[in-house]
């Protein structure tokens, strides 16, 4: 029995190792800058919450209040569930703004990517928005907003 209970043992550690490791998750990792149409057709976890995510008619009428010279720059890791939760979020304002011009930068588990944007924003943690007006840095939400995104980033306005 005890020859039994190592080789039960070693058989499960093995299995979980191979789940905790899996060279498929890493490889659909979004690193440097992407479309919003590839992360929504590549990452089915943020394509599944852009299609829960509903906008009300206030958050709506908000949104279009908003200047036309707004930019938005978004720092976000695929595998990173904040980001999971809240890109798509903005994914959904996006649509319902043209006068929202928006980067996204995927990142790995560094905080970084090809390009060096990211390092050079200072960006620690995922997601970060960084809110440009007048092409100068307004504000940051960082992981997840103070009370939505909508209404952090009118408060900057």
């Amino acid at each position: 029995m005890n020859k039994f209970s190592a080789i039960l043992i070693g058989i499960i550690l093995v299995f979980v190792s191979a789940c905790a490791y899996s060279p498929a998750e890493k490889n659909s990792m979004a690193i440097g800058e992407i479309s919003q149409q590839q992360l929504l057709r590549d990452h089915q976890s943020f394509q599944q919450s852009y299609q829960i995510v509903k906008l009300s008619g206030a958050e709506v009428t908000e949104i279009h209040t908003w200047p036309r010279d707004l930019q938005v720059e978004v720092y976000f890791g695929t595998w990173c569930h904040d980001s999971q939760r809240e890109v798509p979020k903005f994914l959904k304002i996006l649509a319902e703004s043209s006068n929202i011009s928006t980067r996204l930068f995927g990142l790995d588990y560094a905080k970084s990517e090809p390009s060096g944007t990211a390092k050079s924003h200072d960006i620690k943690y995922t997601p970060t928005f960084i809110v440009y007006q007048n092409n100068k840095e307004i504000g940051r939400i960082i992981e997840r907003p103070k009370v939505s995104l909508i209404a952090d980033i009118s408060a900057m306005l």
